[in-house]
């Protein structure tokens, strides 16, 4: 249960970091950021909401770094050094008890479950309605030469199949596995049967619906989360406007013209259609304007555009993993008291012999004076640890000099909690 919670704390937080720098690159300019990287930055926060960077950072450092292995000759010493290891098993702030954790887990899931059904049962229905109406597409028609002709332009070799269907009055792309262009079964003859194929191509071919997919897991996922949300309609939008970019980017000013006039003919065509399976061609109102403008102003990107984007895109995804990071390390926790107790409630015995201090180790230390008679008449001189002068450590016996261990007695050693068991 905790590891779950620390999982989703971590991937919540880095996501909405990625978004919320998304956003702030909103304010720049489209010919600063174009659309193809903003769409990029779009796909990249959907895999921090997703995937596991923490975890991944952390099994990546295991690999680079050396192992260490702990001797007794590292054990601290003064009070300075208790301090520290201290620190190192310090309580986190944020705790939870087992009984909330578990009912915010219990509404995490209902929540998750709840919001994934629902999509999936609204994709269900739609693609139910478009195989009632499948009408399939006669291979002598112009769709079809267009659909072998822009695959072979597209150099595409994916099985993609083509039909009409009354359920759509746009062209969409439907499927993850059986991908199927449906084409409306009216005002075809106003489309301009190459440009709609090619773009639906697109799509495919850069795997759009598959990004679309898991963005609708990520809101799944982090379903509490208002961000995601956003961040799936940013990924519907750019994924348009930067498929747009792609198709017309060779073609001549009048070629946009009418590739324009293909989608002001579809206008309106995908209001109600699911978003999270599905590529269309056409917008509505609000959005249309504006897919206009920067299809018809797509022009070749600039070298200072490409590094400014690209480093946008690096300083971004930096940010994301130092932020998964920071959050795995602060992720709250699930108390555990009898745990807590135990560890706190452990004594070390003071080596130079002032008082006890309290730390979390399960090894106690104790002088010879501090040994029971039957534990004293047990141990020997090879089994105790010792701090000779010029070492700020102990020492086990075997590590000595052969001077200094005629020069030390049992009665120098110290002996561990471990030795003394072991022994009896």
């Amino acid at each position: 249960m905790n590891t779950i919670l620390e999982l989703l704390f971590t991937l919540n937080v880095a996501g909405s970091v990625v978004v919320a720098c998304i956003l702030l690159l909103r304010l720049l300019p489209t010919d600063a950021f174009p659309t193809k990287w903003r769409y990029g930055l779009s796909k990249m926060s959907v895999g921090f909401y997703l995937l596991p960077v923490a975890l991944v950072l952390q099994c990546l450092g295991l690999l680079f770094t050396p192992k260490q292995n702990p001797s007794l000759s590292g054990l601290p010493m003064s009070v300075q050094q208790i301090q520290t290891d201290l620190s190192k098993v310090a309580i986190p702030e944020l705790n939870f008890s087992a009984d909330i954790a578990l009912a915010f887990l219990s509404m995490w899931g209902i929540g998750a479950l709840v919001f994934a059904a629902w999509q999936v049962y609204c994709y269900r229905t739609f693609v139910g309605k478009l195989q009632q109406t499948r009408i399939p597409v006669p291979e002598n028609s112009e769709a079809a030469r267009q659909l072998t002709l822009m695959k072979e332009v597209l150099g595409m070799r994916s099985n993609v199949h083509l039909a009409y269907s009354s359920a759509v009055r746009s062209p969409v792309l439907v499927g993850l596995w059986k991908p199927t262009i449906y084409l409306p079964m009216e005002n075809t003859a106003d489309m301009d049967m190459s440009m709609v194929i090619r773009h639906e191509l697109t799509h495919l071919k850069r795997k759009d619906i598959w990004v679309k997919a898991f963005a609708m897991g990520a809101s799944a996922i982090h379903w509490f989360n208002p961000l995601v949300h956003i961040l799936r309609k940013d990924i519907q939008t750019w994924s348009e406007l930067s498929c747009d970019e792609e198709v017309v980017k060779k073609m001549s000013y009048a070629e946009r013209k009418r590739y324009g006039e293909t989608i002001l003919n579809v206008m309106e065509g995908s209001r109600n259609l699911p978003m999270q399976f599905c590529a269309f061609l056409s917008s509505d109102g609000k959005k249309l304007k504006r897919r206009l403008i920067m299809m018809l102003s797509v022009k070749k990107l600039k070298r200072q555009t490409v590094i400014f984007a690209a480093t946008a895109i690096i300083a971004v995804g930096a940010i994301g993993a130092s932020t998964a990071v920071w959050a795995s390390k602060n992720s709250p926790e699930i108390k555990a008291e009898a745990t807590i107790n135990d560890a706190t409630n452990q004594t070390i015995e003071e080596i130079g012999g002032s008082a006890s201090n309290t730390i979390s180790q399960s090894i106690h230390y104790f002088k010879y004076d501090a040994l029971l008679p039957d534990e004293k008449e047990l141990v020997t001189k090879e089994l105790g640890l010792y701090e000779p002068k010029g070492y700020d450590n102990l020492v086990p016996y075997e590590k000595l000099t052969p001077a200094e261990q005629t020069q030390v007695t049992k009665e120098d050693g110290i002996y561990t909690s471990e030795v003394i068991d072991k022994l009896k």
